[in-house]
């Protein structure tokens, strides 16, 4: 079961209107993909160094990924007091952690590690706009992307690379050749100015595919079906929490974290709060987030669980 990526829930006073679709550079996001995605890859090994904040102090520790494949890839963190590794088979993943759910110093650690994923256009995906901004110092043109539920992203791509260029609150630096791809030697997941998670590359190479001995689950691993990339997963009902009154007289804002399964049926389960606000904000939260449902995720065409964390960004306009 891999992490999903978060998906961001805002609520505003107020709501924007997306400016016209430019349908100009359209093929920009698939190549950017192209040039980060390194799981095209035939087989490769990464080595790092990892560093997050937990209640306000640094953790040093390690990562390693080992891949032959998208039927063969193992994942290790290793932190003092935490750890998890995560083995892909042919239709199966092999979990074991420290804890029962991912915790939200871990999401921004995986949130970092995620360069290169998710950038190319869905089928059902359109361009909205496409314009050029300066990012981290970057020159880049980027592409305004928008679902059929009108959810938006946006990709940022140096021109003169090819290269994705990730923005707040990613700070990537030090593209470096694999192969024919570029993938950043640093990740961090970086808010407020201060860097809650970072990943040092040490080692990432193109190798010999590596021995099946080094896929072999540890002992006490739970499988579940599943694989590296599932497919689907698009959120089809979406219930907006309530600001609770109470909480808007007392200004509370702030963004609330909510770990979750998807479930093969597309229903969440297992909610809890792993980055609160107020118990108001949280309760609410709970509440609107376990409404929703979702196109289930598939693994060649079976409905599989995903782990995912949800943000739910409470913001008062005066």
């Amino acid at each position: 079961m891999k992490p999903y990526l978060p998906l961001i829930l805002v609520i505003l006073a107020h709501s924007s209107i997306l400016a016209a679709a430019d349908q100009g550079d359209k093929d920009l996001a698939e190549q950017a993909e192209t040039k980060a995605n390194i799981f095209e890859l035939p087989s490769f090994e990464m080595k790092a160094n990892i560093r997050i904040i937990n209640k306000g102090q640094p953790l040093e520790g390690s990562y390693v990924f080992l891949w032959n494949g998208p039927e063969q890839w193992r994942e290790e963190i290793n932190l003092p007091g935490y750890s998890e590794v995560h083995v892909g088979g042919k239709g199966v993943v092999f979990n074991k952690r420290s804890s029962d759910f991912m915790p939200f110093e871990i999401q921004h650690l995986h949130s970092a590690l995620d360069y290169g994923r998710r950038i190319a256009l869905g089928p059902k995906d359109k361009v909205k706009k496409v314009h050029d901004r300066n990012v981290n110092g970057v020159k880049v043109k980027c592409v305004l992307i928008a679902d059929q539920e009108n959810h938006t992203r946006e990709v940022c791509v140096d021109a003169s690379t090819g290269a994705q260029v990730r923005q707040t609150p990613f700070l990537d630096r030090e593209l470096t050749p694999v192969g024919a791809k570029l993938f950043p030697r640093f990740l961090s997941y970086v808010e407020n100015g201060k860097s809650l998670a970072e990943v040092q590359v040490t080692e990432l190479k193109t190798t010999e595919p590596s021995p099946p001995s080094a896929f072999e689950p540890p002992a006490g691993a739970v499988s579940n079906p599943g694989c590296w990339n599932p497919d689907g997963g698009r959120l089809v009902k979406r219930v907006n929490p309530l600001y609770p009154a109470s909480e808007r007289v007392s200004h509370a804002q702030g963004t609330v974290a909510v770990y979750a399964v998807i479930a093969a049926d597309g229903i969440l389960h297992d909610l809890r709060i792993i980055s609160g606000v107020t118990p108001g904000l949280n309760k609410a939260s709970l509440d609107g987030v376990q409404q929703w449902r979702y196109e289930p995720f598939t693994c060649q065409g079976k409905p599989v669980d995903v782990e995912t964390v949800v943000f739910v960004n409470y913001t008062l306009n005066f």
